[in-house]
């Protein structure tokens, strides 16, 4: 029976399977262009794939993105709330991936401020690790109501149990842990920088977006979760 309270009914339970299926098969294409369009930032995918690091980078930047996609619903129908936070993001997050590579393999050449050496790619796979796992389950304990954009929708319940017990945003923590992981790689002192300076604003606006249209469909019931919870990191912020 079509799920009518979901997606605005427009989509019933197979075409919603058959979209999902879609999504599963587009995500190696999409790896493809991005890992093209991040090569273009060492001077080309032949010089890009040429050493360790990017190796390494497309690799791990790759699991992270399926374990994502794995799990996460067709993001389809619903009120949008987004207010572009998502293309504020896709700029935030591509913009310091592409300077982090940069980085190693045009900068560090001629001068460096982190010595380099194999303990970064053991730290990055072990943030990438972590982020990942925390992202997953975050993704499935929301189940259908994860969405890339901000969205409502009609029978969305406020989920308080799990992580979400003690961050009102898990998933984000995740993926902000996953972010650390891939500019590690590199040593990218550049990368760590632009983290701050565009990463983590366009997470904070996302936030701020969200927490606005929750806000609205759940009224007091939200306030008094947000006295009770941090935002991104448990008992700190």
């Amino acid at each position: 029976m079509a799920e009518k309270s979901f997606r605005d009914g427009k989509f019933s339970d197979e075409q919603m399977a058959r979209l999902r299926r879609f999504k599963l098969w587009m995500t190696p294409v999409r790896l493809v262009i991005a890992l093209s369009v991040f090569s273009l930032a060492a001077g080309g995918p032949r010089h890009f794939f040429s050493e360790v690091p990017g190796l390494v980078f497309a690799v791990l930047f790759s699991i992270f993105i399926v374990l994502e996609r794995v799990f996460q619903p067709p993001d389809f129908g619903g009120e949008g709330k987004d207010k572009d936070s998502i293309i504020l993001g896709w700029v935030a997050f591509g913009g310091t991936y592409a300077l982090s590579i940069a980085d190693w393999y045009l900068i560090r050449p001629k001068w460096a401020l982190l010595l380099w050496n194999w303990w970064w790619l053991l730290a990055a796979g072990l943030l990438v690790a972590l982020g990942s796992i925390i992202r997953v389950i975050a993704i499935r304990r929301l189940g259908r109501f994860f969405t890339t954009r901000v969205r409502l929708h009609d029978g969305q319940n406020l989920i308080k149990e799990g992580f979400y017990k003690y961050v009102r945003h898990p998933a984000y923590t995740g993926l902000l842990i996953g972010t650390l992981g891939c500019i590690t790689i590199f040593a990218s002192v550049l990368g760590y920088g632009l983290f701050l300076l565009l990463v983590v604003p366009a997470m904070l606006y996302r936030i701020r977006v969200e927490e606005l249209a929750l806000t609205e469909r759940f009224g007091d019931e939200y306030v008094e979760y947000c006295k009770i919870t941090k935002r991104l990191i448990p008992f700190v912020y």
